[in-house]
């Protein structure tokens, strides 16, 4: 038996989604069934499918109540919808079903880890923070076959009580679970530290993260384990979604620091984290018997571009770890009180804590907002972690074009069939003979009309690569541009740019680095140039992109 909100939910996004047309959505990325995306969730493989979950707010192109969405895929590109998972509906979660993780049981069931947000009047700081609790749901097959998530009656399964005394329950969440090689489970949850109350309100010591350590025996009884990781970097306020999982002989960490302070990279003035919420990787050592976790020392960011957020990993059944992030910078995103449909008491005041600075524009008369990143194929070497779109979308290729051996001397020039918003591009750049002085810069500009365009730049003599949506028409207030130094080449460089509608995927030399980010220039806006200053020898190899 199912929820009236739930079944309310379900109702509305039938109905509603019947009037988005294809055409309002991206092609390859998967963007929400109605209303508004944020985090991956419960990214997962189970019973013959890629199931993926994301935050979700169907009644509106705002940030609301959290619901969990729900869509599957036999090849992760072609996602179909399925009905909501989880409704904000009990004590515990009715403020919001927050992010969390999947694992597949012994019995064969599907079972989710995620935080509900309950009871904000006892928030010490006096904001009206939510209660934060880690709670399970469990697949139970239907008579017709689909899946249901029942919420289990001992929820929640890790409270208030169970914390250590220095962690902040208003700021405890996003459970990442695993199970180990003596088959009981663990599950790292991130929770901010408390200390005194300053004159502004806040937590004196609150910078710095805990990454906590629970065990189980069935996933259903939980028993706090141990501080596995504290952020003494000062890292940020507050981690989100943590990943942790073993990769080509190291043990990764990948987070979501938030309010992070500005950090340049002093030695060619680019900004290697720019200030506010990041992706952070953390690559180590892990013992499993003494479940310690001894970073290398260093943490990298894991997307250089605009909008990159909250990424989550899983293992394929062939051994791949791949990963899908929620493409929108949540500095960036709208996040706003969503106007329909709150119907449980409180969420009107508590819903502007999450109100940003700054405000990003949809496509004009849209009915979702966000969308998810391609899915990243892993791999760690030399010391990086390294991206790539995974494997299965070169299935959607079509109408190979190939321009080698261009040489572009001091100008500006498209070619033939080379245009539009949904287009794969393979780029190999470098000067145009051996011991040739450096050209001083290559452009693409891409989304292009006589207004508006999204720049993409390199200038060798730096091996600086920037990404500009300074020119695409939208509001000020955004983050417009991002630089980030690629491995010194002699001037050469390999891209491979995913375009789609409204993102850019852009992979730099084999995925040692991706640059993601979003833009709203008109639809219609399909003009890719190639440009230098100087002279640039170049192939290039481009893909029309149908998903049928």
């Amino acid at each position: 038996m199912i929820s009236k909100e739930l079944q309310h939910v379900r109702e509305f996004e039938k109905s509603e989604s019947a009037f988005i047309a294809k055409e309002d959505r991206p092609v390859f990325h998967l963007s929400p069934r109605i209303g508004w995306l944020n985090d991956p969730n419960g990214f997962s493989f189970y019973n013959g499918e890629y199931h993926l979950f994301y935050q979700y707010h169907p009644y509106s192109s705002y940030w609301g109540p959290m619901h969990w969405g729900h869509a599957v895929s036999k090849d992760l590109i072609n996602w179909e919808y399925l009905p909501a998972a989880m409704a904000p509906d009990t004590d515990y979660d009715g403020a919001g079903c927050f992010s969390g993780t999947a694992i597949t049981l012994p019995d064969g069931r599907q079972l989710l880890m995620y935080t509900g947000c309950g009871d904000s009047s006892r928030d010490p700081l006096g904001k009206g923070r939510w209660l934060q609790t880690q709670c399970v749901a469990v697949s139970e097959e239907q008579d017709d076959g689909s899946i249901e998530y029942v919420k289990s009656a001992g929820n929640p399964v890790i409270c208030e009580e169970d914390l250590p005394e220095d962690c902040d329950a208003y700021e405890f969440r996003d459970p990442y679970i695993w199970r180990t090689t003596d088959g009981s489970y663990r599950a790292l949850v991130a929770a901010g530290r408390t200390g005194e109350i300053g004159e502004d309100g806040n937590y004196l010591h609150e910078k710095g993260t805990q990454l906590i350590l629970f065990r189980s025996d069935d996933c259903f009884k939980w028993e706090y384990d141990k501080v596995m990781f504290e952020d003494h970097r000062k890292i940020g306020v507050m981690w989100e979604c943590p990943n942790f999982f073993d990769l080509d002989g190291k043990q990764i960490l990948i987070a979501s620091p938030m309010d992070m302070q500005a950090e340049a990279d002093e030695a060619n003035g680019s900004i290697r984290f720019p200030q506010g919420s990041n992706v952070c990787c953390i690559a180590g050592e892990y013992n499993e018997e003494t479940e310690t976790f001894s970073p290398d020392g260093t943490y990298d960011p894991v997307d250089i571009g605009l909008d990159f957020y909250a990424p989550q990993v899983m293992k394929a059944p062939d051994g791949r770890h791949i990963m899908i992030g929620w493409m929108q910078d949540p500095k960036n995103g709208r996040f706003a009180d969503a106007k329909e449909d709150l119907s449980r008491p409180g969420l009107q005041d508590a819903l502007p804590l999450y109100n940003p600075d700054g405000y990003a524009h949809g496509p004009e008369g849209s009915h979702i907002f966000g969308q998810m990143t391609i899915p990243r194929e892993l791999k760690y070497r030399d010391g990086k972690l390294y991206q790539w779109p995974v494997r299965e979308f070169c299935e959607y290729r079509k109408d190979r074009l190939d321009y080698d051996g261009v040489l572009l001397k001091d100008e500006e020039r498209s070619f033939d069939g080379i245009s539009g918003r949904s287009i794969e591009l393979e780029v190999e750049i470098a000067p145009h003979e051996v011991g040739a002085a450096f050209y001083r810069e290559f452009t693409i500009d891409f989304a292009k009309d006589d207004d508006h365009f999204i720049r993409l730049s390199y200038k060798p003599a730096r091996s600086l690569i920037t990404i500009d949506r300074s020119h695409s028409g939208q509001c000020s207030e955004i983050t417009a541009r991002r630089s980030y130094r690629a491995a010194y080449a002699d001037g050469s460089l390999s891209l491979r740019i995913l375009i789609d509608k409204w993102s850019a995927e852009v992979f730099v030399n084999g995925g040692e680095q991706v640059m993601s980010l979003t833009y709203y220039t008109p639809a219609d806006a399909e003009g890719i140039t190639f440009s230098a200053d100087g002279t640039v020898a170049m192939d290039i190899t481009a893909y029309h992109i149908n998903r049928g």
